[in-house]
């Protein structure tokens, strides 16, 4: 699996994406809630271990809604009991904060090994957002434990076409390292990929632009999925989460 980088840096988001994200995802939340009763025709699960990555300055109470859904469908469904994602990362390159995600990668293995020897099945990751970058590393690197991994609105490739590059890299006022790019979009491609991923993406997204939003590898194990939503109402479209649930009683262990 490998990573295309292009010589052009990508478009960021529309600004008319972006400045209705709160609204949409409130729109989202609440078409999960009227949908709910149907949410019993979708297929039910296996049982098998469930683990959910917050996004980018996200903690487990983001995604305790998604959980409820996988556990009401049949899945156990467990928290990242990592804190908030990134709230310790306070460096001031892509260099440090590669350095940052590494750690968070190796303390995420650490978790999915346990559970794996715990419960005697492989695990499914699901990602959102910066979590999905943490989930598709592991993908590469532990497929012994992974059954498969489930991205949501993951920003694969150059952060430039972010709307929040600046924040997150502090780098407002430096020049654009171009070789850091390159290393911060080829860090989730390092390994042979033998783990099927499933990258769920949306071309309105108003966070991650459409040009970066794709997972790039072979197509005997990855499938990227357009699904209209907003970037913060990932976990709770209703759209979003049938996906899910299907794709996880699809895969066989």
């Amino acid at each position: 699996m490998s990573a295309a980088i292009s010589q052009l840096p990508p478009r960021p988001p529309l600004l008319r994406h972006s400045v209705t994200e709160l609204g949409r995802a409130f729109l989202e939340m609440g078409g999960s809630a009227l949908l709910q009763p149907l949410s019993r025709l979708l297929p039910r699960g296996d049982g098998h271990s469930v683990v959910v990555l917050p996004s980018f300055m996200a903690s487990d109470s983001s995604t305790a809604g998604l959980r409820r859904f996988l556990t009401e469908r049949g899945y156990c469904a467990l928290p990242w009991g990592l804190g908030r994602h990134g709230a310790g990362d306070r460096a001031r390159s892509l260099e440090a904060s590669l350095a940052a995600r590494t750690e968070t990668e190796e303390r995420v293995a650490a978790l999915v090994e346990a559970e794996y020897l715990r419960s005697g099945r492989k695990v499914t990751l699901i990602g959102w957002s910066l979590g999905g970058l943490v989930a598709a590393a592991l993908a590469h690197r532990y497929p012994q434990w992974l059954r498969q991994v489930i991205t949501l609105g993951t920003p694969y490739g150059d952060p430039r076409g972010t709307a929040l590059y600046r924040v997150m890299s502090g780098r407002s006022a430096s020049p654009v390292d171009e070789k850091a790019i390159k290393r911060w979009v080829r860090h989730a491609y390092r390994g042979t990929l033998q783990v099927p991923v499933l990258a769920l993406y949306s071309k309105t997204d108003g966070i991650v632009g459409s040009d970066i939003a794709l997972c790039q590898g072979d197509a005997r194990w990855v499938r990227n999925v357009a699904i209209p939503a907003s970037h913060i109402g990932f976990p709770f479209n209703p759209l979003v989460r049938a996906a899910i649930a299907r794709e996880l009683a699809a895969s066989p262990e």
